[in-house]
């Protein structure tokens, strides 16, 4: 009695015919066919044969699930086919960003938005998709921010301690001379380039301002500005804390804030944080 068995009909497959087949350390070998794994699932050789004739006749087609992605020769309404399909908008504006708290002062630009709103379109990605890129990204920006204000304030309180060991009693009278010699010279835009680059922390800055103050001040162009910190008490800073150029995020302006600050880091040096309502 003839057995039927994945083993009997394979074992009977001629020796000669053999077929490439890769081991288990990645190196092509040749086995005989009677031997190779994927017969074993086939109790007959008439299945084995069935499911080849099969596998022919798919050759060319797309099995079910399967999805062709769009190439270059597609034509352009097949494409925006196959990402409308996916859930791509029909144009860049259906893309509606996730909203991200943002520190006082730190703005997204417009256009920049509309350039990412367009090439993710371009891209065919899906609403869910630029949307958790977009936040993705901007709290990455925004830990990058955080980094920069905290080394830069580490940098401020460095610097000047550096002067209050050299100034000693001096030191606010010495700021002041130096933030009105460099008001007369530039005005508060020189002021507020001071403070946007970050130049006016720096020690050597201030000195050379302060150096150059008796030159500047007494040729008739001294600043009627308020000083940084000399002869302002408690009550003044407090009254130009309701200014405004302080607490108005549309009006705030940048040499105003830092005049306010600074008058407090004098008032109370090692303690004031700047933002502090003393």
């Amino acid at each position: 009695m003839t057995r039927k068995t994945t083993e009997h009909w394979q074992k009977n497959l001629p020796e000669e015919w053999t077929v490439k087949q890769t081991d288990d350390h990645g190196n092509e070998i040749e086995i005989p066919l009677r031997d190779h794994p994927a017969l074993q699932k086939y109790a007959t050789k008439d299945e084995a044969v069935k499911a080849l004739v099969h596998a022919q006749r798919m050759l060319g087609k797309n099995p079910d699930g399967y999805v062709r992605l769009p190439s270059d020769e597609d034509a352009p309404e097949e494409v925006a086919a196959f990402y409308a399909a996916l859930g791509r908008p029909e144009d860049s504006n259906g893309y509606q960003l996730p909203h991200v708290e943002l520190p006082d002062g730190f703005e997204i630009r417009e256009d920049l938005v509309s350039e990412l709103r367009e090439k993710a379109h371009e891209l065919g990605l899906t609403p869910a998709q630029v949307g958790g890129l977009y936040q993705w990204f901007l709290s990455r920006v925004l830990d990058a921010h955080h980094l920069l204000e905290a080394d830069a304030a580490s940098l401020r309180d460095t610097e000047l301690e550096s002067l209050r060991s050299v100034h000693r009693g001096d030191t606010p009278s010495m700021l002041d001379k130096a933030m009105r010699a460099a008001q007369a010279i530039g005005g508060d835009e020189l002021l507020a380039a001071l403070d946007t680059t970050r130049a006016g922390d720096h020690a050597t800055v201030i000195n050379a301002f302060a150096k150059i103050a008796p030159l500047v001040l007494e040729s008739g162009m001294r600043s009627g500005a308020a000083g940084w910190g000399e002869d302002m008490t408690i009550e003044q800073l407090r009254e130009m804390m309701r200014d405004p150029r302080y607490h108005d995020p549309s009006r705030r302006d940048a040499a105003f804030v830092k005049k306010v600050d600074q008058g407090f880091e004098l008032l109370y040096p090692g303690e004031y944080v700047s933002g502090n309502r003393i």
